[in-house]
């Protein structure tokens, strides 16, 4: 898969009961939050990756929690970006809500042909 450039521009975390009205089909229960990344291509198209998380009432995730199946494969997902782009420290329990507003601006790539952000 080719990649190019991109910029990330807006980042917001949102109920799934925001997004949908009906939870899809995969999600599970404690699945609560999306964390929506938006970038701007280098040749100005708009890319964008959606990642379906838990979040603790003070904004805290834990990205190694015991989780079966799709969701420990999601929550790799996630860990995997944060990890790829320079985005979170170390740490095993990281405040996503606090994070997030540094984002803007941040350098990520994107897959040419299918206007996703790349994620290892």
């Amino acid at each position: 898969m080719d990649r190019i450039g991109a910029t990330i521009q807006d980042v917001r975390i949102a109920r799934v009961g925001e997004i949908f009205s009906r939870r899809p089909k995969g999600l599970r229960i404690n699945e609560t939050e999306a964390l929506i990344v938006r970038a701007r291509t280098d040749d100005g198209r708009i890319a964008t990756r959606t990642f379906y998380l838990c979040l603790r009432p003070d904004g805290t995730t834990d990205l190694d929690t015991i989780a079966s199946g799709r969701s420990r494969t999601r929550r790799r997902r996630l860990a995997s970006f944060l990890k790829y782009y320079g985005l979170m420290n170390r740490e095993r329990r990281c405040n996503l809500r606090e994070a997030v507003k540094g984002w803007c601006g941040r350098h990520v790539e994107a897959m040419r042909d299918c206007d996703l952000i790349f994620v290892p």
